[in-house]
């Protein structure tokens, strides 16, 4: 149990998110099959009415975390796979030019962005005629959408290599994904469609306000604060009994500390975390408690 402890405080962004909609879906499909199997059916639809995102203001309006909750739910195990590889590759690329913290403030933003342009679409466009009720949202598409245009925004002329055959600037990248979901959506699933398209319009606009100096994503920073309130309290009351300490002194130790960290990481890169030895694995696990992260 320490190791996986371990494991989740050294792990970045993307893969915390990863496992936790891999541990959703399967916490909401395996009861589901139970009740398959005793053949009483039913079930999946009542997860759905609390966790998919309802077209319905009123039912926003009742069930508002469904904002959110829906981007952590998935209709299948396709849809979830494709949407967590896409996931995980893309991140790759986001990670170099920016931090696990804007990650998170573009992916959660993002998907946000993503469900009000659902909202707002089954309730204005005439094709759903009027049943925004009978519509529903659920998924990590639009969130993994504006990750993906908000980086091919930010550098364009930037080059990546498809499949790893074809040498292509990321503008182009980003301008295939939202021509897919613009022809796709005389094809079904117009409100998910759609969806991605919001999702890829917030990260067009995060990119483009990067480039002059303003994160339009920061509005979620307090929600990452937020989580992270209790850690840093224990923090402050474990060093309360000892001596003030100088600004120099604590960026000293708190840089060799990072060095620490940081060699210890890239072994894990190259040959894994069980190479690593008892005494490395404790001082990870000591060090990474302190890490601001």
């Amino acid at each position: 149990m320490s190791a996986l402890k371990q494991l989740w405080l050294t792990a970045d962004s993307a893969t915390r998110i990863i496992v936790a909609n891999v541990a959703v879906f399967i916490l909401l499909n395996v009861p589901v099959s139970i009740l398959h199997l005793m053949n009483a059916g039913g079930g999946y639809n009542w997860f759905g009415d609390w966790l998919y995102l309802n077209g319905s203001l009123r039912n926003l309006l009742f069930h508002p975390w469904t904002i959110f909750t829906h981007m952590f739910v998935h209709g299948g195990v396709m849809h979830l796979l494709f949407n967590m590889l896409s996931l995980f590759f893309i991140y790759q690329l986001f990670k170099r030019y920016f931090s696990d913290r804007q990650f998170v403030n573009v992916y959660f933003a993002g998907g946000l962005a993503g469900g009000l342009t659902f909202i707002l679409s089954v309730n204005l466009f005439p094709l759903f005629g009027g049943m925004a009720a009978g519509h529903f949202a659920l998924g990590a598409s639009a969130a993994v959408m504006a990750v993906l245009v908000s980086v091919c925004t930010y550098r364009p002329s930037d080059h990546v290599f498809l499949f790893g055959v074809f040498r292509m600037q990321l503008r182009w990248i980003a301008i295939i994904f939202v021509l897919l979901d613009l022809i796709n959506i005389s094809g079904g699933n117009e409100g998910g469609h759609l969806a991605h398209l919001g999702g890829a319009l917030f990260g067009f606009l995060w990119g483009i306000n990067l480039g002059k100096g303003r994160d339009i994503s920061a509005f979620f920073q307090p929600v990452q604060d937020f989580f992270k309130f209790e850690q840093k309290s224990k923090s402050r009351l474990k060093v309360a009994h000892k001596a003030p300490v100088s600004n120099e002194n604590w960026n000293s130790s708190r840089k060799a500390k990072e060095e620490k960290v940081n060699e210890i990481l890239d072994k894990i890169s190259r040959s894994g975390y069980d190479s690593l030895s008892k005494s490395e694995k404790a001082l990870l696990f000591e060090l990474s408690k302190d890490k601001d992260t």
